[in-house]
Formats: structure tokens, C-alpha cells, sequence
């Protein structure tokens, strides 16, 4: 079977997906897709539609809520510089880093109206060009014939520290480290459990324990990965 040319790097919340995936792309000449900043958009903006997403299930109407709301609006994924995701006329790309929405993306990812949604909109940006997508299921759902497949992982605490640092240089200092620290162990459950698309190792991926290593490290392994590889595209 004809191999995507694609790199699928998934992993836990705070692994430095996006941070790794981003210098690979600009080394390699790849498009970089955040999905989990398109994740965070669509929590972001139905977060609005008064739908309780800490349910396990949708019933019908909250899914006809939904599909209304994705007809009758545009999300675009960079749409112009700067300009990371968009709903209609509206930037999104900072707020979109709030602490708060990274929970509310946990908790719409585990119903399938909106996964399917996403998984659509992922693969009609990609479609013939090569690219790096960065996400929980890249490898085991959106493109499981990716050519690279790279599970990037780190211990709670790291991931804690990590995202402790960012939000204190965002000025948000509202969230303490044990606060945090408890959110990252709640999405992975979540993540980990959900029946739909959970979050896991592809059986062909490799596990990259980002906890010690330097993001150089990290960039030069998976850029000469895809280098040996692209020959089989």
C-alpha cells in the first residue's frame, strides 16, 4: 500500500509536539499542521452553544446543534500571516492558548460528530503535499499510512513544568504548578480512555521519550527518519 507522505507526530499534552513538528517542517520544507490548535478553535467557539460536553454521550439534538454550526460557519487553518486559526472574520489564535480551552478541547474530542469534523478539515488542507501534522490520533486515525509515525511522550511533571513556564511567560499567572500539573494527568485519562479515537502508540509508530532530550535532538532523529524513508513515497 502507497505510504501518505506524511510525518504523524502524536503524543500527551506538553510532549513539545508542536514546538518539534514546527522546526521539522521549516528544516524539511513540510507543511505544519497544528491540529490541536483546530481542536482548541472549535472548543473555543462551542463552548458558546450552551451544549454540556462533560457527557459521555450527545444525544441527537445536541449533534444537530453542532452540524448547524459547522454549516453555517468557516473555520480556516492559517489563513493569512499571523493568522493561525480563524472562525469567520475572527482571529482566534490567541485566545485559543487560554489554559481553560486546552480542558473544554478535552472534553468535545471524545464525541465523534466533532472528530469527524476535524478529521475532514485535516486531510482537505494536506490532500497531495507533504506535511507534519501534530496531534493524539495523526498516526492511528487521520493518515494511518503516514510514511513517519513518532509517539513523542515526556513524564507529567516535565509536561507540568513546561506548560507552568509558558503560561508565566504569558503572563498568566493564575494556575499554580500542582493545579496544572493535575489538568495534564486528567486530559491524559481522558485522552487515554475515550472510546472513540483514543489517544496510543501506532502499532508501526516509534516512542520518542522527549523528558532529557534536547528539542535538537528530537529534530535531527525524525528529520533523518523521514530522510530514509521518503524513498517508499
Amino acid at each position: 500500500m502507497k505510504k501518505d507522505q506524511v510525518i504523524a507526530l502524536d503524543g500527551p499534552s506538553g510532549s513539545g509536539k508542536s514546538t518539534v513538528a514546527k522546526l521539522v517542517a521549516k528544516q524539511l520544507n513540510l507543511i505544519y499542521i497544528d491540529t490541536g490548535a483546530m481542536f482548541r478553535a472549535v472548543a473555543y467557539a462551542l463552548q458558546h452553544t450552551g451544549i454540556d460536553f462533560t457527557k459521555p454521550k450527545l444525544d441527537s439534538h445536541d449533534e444537530q446543534i453542532i452540524q448547524s454550526f459547522f454549516h453555517d460557519h468557516r473555520f480556516q487553518f492559517a489563513a493569512q500571516p499571523g493568522v493561525l486559526v480563524q472562525l469567520d472574520n475572527l482571529n482566534l489564535t490567541d485566545v485559543i492558548r487560554e489554559h481553560h480551552v486546552s480542558k473544554l478541547a478535552s472534553q468535545i474530542s471524545k464525541h465523534k460528530v466533532i472528530r469527524d469534523f476535524l478529521a475532514e478539515w485535516q486531510r482537505s488542507i494536506v490532500q497531495d503535499r507533504p506535511a507534519i501534522l501534530d496531534g493524539r490520533d495523526i498516526g492511528t486515525v487521520i493518515f494511518p499510512n503516514a510514511v513517519v509515525k513518532i509517539f513523542l511522550t515526556a513524564s507529567a511533571q516535565e509536561r507540568a513544568q513546561r506548560r507552568f513556564e509558558e503560561l508565566k511567560e504569558r503572563g498568566q499567572l493564575e494556575h499554580d504548578f500542582d493545579s496544572i500539573l493535575n489538568d495534564i494527568k486528567e486530559r491524559d485519562h481522558v485522552d487515554m480512555t475515550r472510546e472513540i479515537a483514543p489517544l496510543k502508540k501506532a502499532n508501526d509508530g516509534i516512542e520518542l521519550d522527549s523528558t532529557g532530550k534536547t528539542v535538537t535532538d528530537m529534530v535531527t532523529f525524525i528529520v533523518n527518519l523521514w530522510n530514509q524513508r521518503k524513498g517508499s513515497l
